[in-house]
Parts: C-alpha cells; structure tokens; sequence
C-alpha cells in the first residue's frame, strides 16, 4: 500500500504540469512578436512594487520594464510597461521573471506572450543579401558607399593634376655659348676671302694668332715681325696666316668653298676665346 503512494503523487504532479501547460497554450498570449524583434504590453498591479529578477543566461526570454505609470485600471494600482525579447520561438510566461525585492518572488497571474520565428520551418539556414537599403540608420544604397570611396581616392590624383596644370612650366635651360679662337678668328677669315680685310683687320688677325701660338712655339721672346715669320714656316701656325695673305695679294677668291674655310679654322675650335689674351 505504501508502494502505491509515491506512484501515485507522481501522477498528480504530471497532471497538474499538464493542466498548467495547456492552459499556458489555451491562455490568449498578452503580446505577439517576433524573434528578435522586441514586444510589449501593459500590466496593473496594486501589490507591492515589481522589478525585473536576475534573468539566467540561458533564458529563452528577455524582460525589462520600461516604464511604470501611477493610477492603472484600480485605486491605489499602478501601470507596468513590460519589455521582452525572445530569443526562442513559442510562448513564453514572463511572470517568472519579477519580484518585489531580493528573496522575494513576486506570485503573479500567467503573463504569456508569444514569438514566431522569422524563418520558415523549411528553411536551412543559408544567410542571403537583403535588398534595398545599406542598413535601417544608413538609409540609401550601398553603391553610394562605394562610390564616396571611390571619389575619397581619386580626390588626391584629381587634385595633384590640377595642381600640376596651375603651375608655369620651367624656364627653358640657359645653353651658355662658349665662344672659341676659331669664333673670333671667323670674321677676319671671311673678311679677307671676300677681299675687304684692311690693315687694322689684319694686325688684330696676327695678334689672335700670335696669341694662341705663343707657347706651343715659343715666340715669347720674338719681336712681332720674327714671331709672325717663325710662324708662317710652321706647317700648322703658318697654314692659316699664309692663305690669308695668298687672298689679300690676290683679289676676291671666288673657286674657295666653305669646307675649305672650317679646315683652316679647325685646330682653333678647342680652345675658348677667353684663355688667349692678344698682346
């Protein structure tokens, strides 16, 4: 008989369990929403003050009250704005989750809410791109996005370009003429092919030449007239002074080409003018 007893509060439990459960289904939810997706409702209370209890980690259910309104449906009664999350689909009795203090549980009616699930039951669990908008806070188009990066890199190459245009273009390279013996030589030269050397011409010819000779033959120590004929018996030295004078005993000298002038001038083109000082 004894046996019997422990069996049978065990069937009074699971029965009770089981009322409790079915009218938790058959009991119309206080708030409908979606996982996720956060819901409310409004719950009067006279009792003593409800607040939210440590909720477990692996509660299928968030709670928070919001808000809490004096003078609800009764005298002396107040307004609870309750907040709640599901993390889990089905129904959920948040009033569990209250108290009026530490160690006290609050004793509340059934507070049952319900959340569906955003997925279909066939759904597989494949994450897919939602159309339409970059996100709820950035409200346009993701192309938008890329294309304010893209102009952020091409602003820099767009200005360095424009900088680039705005600014005056160098100065053309400076060419330095250097000017040689054979330069200065030069007009002397034409002057006496075409016949028009006079005698001043012809001294300020002699002094260049003397000049630029003097060292390589040693005419330092020559007066002018003997430097000049030591000169002229030099095969190179003496090539130019002598054609010179061939033209100016000779008249103009038409059959003289210009290849023939640049050969004569050719051995004073190395050196610059300014390292030859006439005496």
């Amino acid at each position: 008989m004894s046996s019997g007893i422990p069996c049978l509060r065990q069937i009074t439990l699971l029965c009770v369990f089981f009322l409790w459960g079915s009218s938790l289904l058959a009991q119309e939810p206080l708030s409908q929403s979606s996982v996720g997706i956060e819901g409310h409702f409004h719950f009067d209370w006279a009792g003593d003050p409800l607040e939210v209890a440590p909720i477990p980690e692996d509660s299928p259910v968030l709670v928070r009250i919001a808000q809490v309104n004096q003078g609800g449906s009764g005298e002396g009664s107040s307004q609870y704005d309750i907040r709640w999350l599901a993390l889990l689909p089905g129904n959920h009795d948040l009033s569990v989750f209250f108290r009026h203090g530490e160690n006290r549980p609050a004793e509340l009616p059934p507070m049952v809410v319900n959340a569906d699930s955003l997925l279909g039951s066939d759904h597989e669990g494949n994450l897919a791109n939602l159309p339409g908008t970059l996100s709820p806070v950035i409200d346009f188009p993701a192309w938008v996005l890329w294309g304010v990066a893209g102009f952020w890199l091409v602003l820099p190459l767009l200005i360095l370009g424009i900088l680039r245009w705005m600014r005056p273009p160098p100065p053309a390279p400076v060419v330095e003429v250097v000017l040689t013996i054979a330069d200065k030589l030069r007009p002397y030269v034409d002057q006496a092919l075409a016949g028009n050397l006079d005698s001043e011409g012809k001294a300020a010819l002699e002094r260049l030449l003397l000049a630029f000779w003097r060292d390589d033959l040693n005419l330092g120590s020559f007066r002018h007239a003997e430097a000049l004929q030591a000169m002229r018996q030099h095969e190179v030295a003496g090539e130019l002074i002598v054609t010179v004078e061939r033209w100016l005993h000779s008249g103009k000298e038409t059959a003289t080409h210009t290849e023939e002038v640049e050969a004569l001038l050719q051995p004073y083109k190395s050196m610059p003018a300014d390292k030859v000082v006439p005496e």
